[in-house]
């Protein structure tokens, strides 16, 4: 659960640093957060991830499952950029849910 929070934010704070979905993702707060710590942010957190994935006990199969939660995490924003944003920002939401879940549980 935590590696697909973080993959889900990361994937979300990459798309925010584009120029170009930016005003769409982040609206008025679009000034708040320059590009560059958004996307150091965003490759932090799909480092986090990746670093949640190897720090398994079955550390294999976590890795596997973070090769397949990067394409998953990458289609739920890209779907959200391409019909409406608000999907990306629920992907984004999501991603803060299964954070807490996996933190709490």
């Amino acid at each position: 659960m935590i590696a697909a929070g973080l993959t889900l934010l990361g994937f979300f704070a990459l798309a925010s640093a584009m120029p170009r979905h930016a005003p769409a993702l982040l609206g008025s707060w679009q000034t708040r957060f320059p590009p560059r710590r958004l996307q150091a942010a965003g490759w932090a957190l799909l480092l986090g991830a990746f670093a949640a994935t190897l720090a398994a006990p079955d550390w294999p199969r976590g890795l596997v499952t973070w090769f397949g939660l990067l394409p998953l995490a990458a289609a739920l924003v890209l779907l959200g950029l391409s019909y409406d944003p608000r999907i990306a920002r629920g992907a984004a939401a999501a991603g803060l849910v299964a954070l807490a879940l996996g933190l709490l549980g």
